[in-house]
């Protein structure tokens, strides 16, 4: 009986602290083109979890491509890239950027949560960003159109 109590104790703390370390950041997003996940790495945030608060203010989308080492995935011209969350965003305030130099980017149109890679051979960075009732986040990658 008591390995029993002690096998749930220990379970339920660990339960806890996943659910803690989870929810102390913001979703990552799931980008995907056809079956292909596209890896993202972690920009700007604000965040409230369970016990603190915290905003990272991250460098430039080019530089944590660099730095985090993300390689481009390949695209075809004109290809449908689908941005999912496990939690969705708050109704209106998904957005993506195509970034064209360190300080200069542009909005990217969306069509629901879907938007079209470019048509002229390239590699394109992107950040996508949303909000939460507990803050938001931007998160970026890199795709190169062959």
């Amino acid at each position: 009986m008591k390995k029993w109590l002690f096998a749930i104790l220990l379970l339920s703390v660990f339960g806890f602290g996943y659910w803690i370390i989870k929810e102390s950041k913001p979703p990552a997003p799931r980008i995907t083109v056809g079956a292909t996940n596209i890896p993202t790495a972690q920009g700007t945030y604000c965040w409230t979890g369970l016990f603190n608060g915290m905003c990272v203010d991250m460098s430039s989308p080019i530089d944590i491509i660099r730095h985090e080492r993300l390689q481009p995935v390949v695209v075809s011209p004109g290809a449908e890239l689908r941005i999912g969350f496990r939690r969705e965003p708050i109704k209106g305030t998904l957005g993506v950027r195509q970034w064209m130099r360190e300080d200069e980017a542009e909005d990217v149109n969306l069509v629901g949560n879907m938007f079209k890679a470019p048509e002229t051979k390239g590699i394109y960075i992107y950040d996508v960003y949303a909000s939460w009732e507990k803050g938001d986040a931007s998160h970026v990658f890199v795709i190169q159109v062959k």
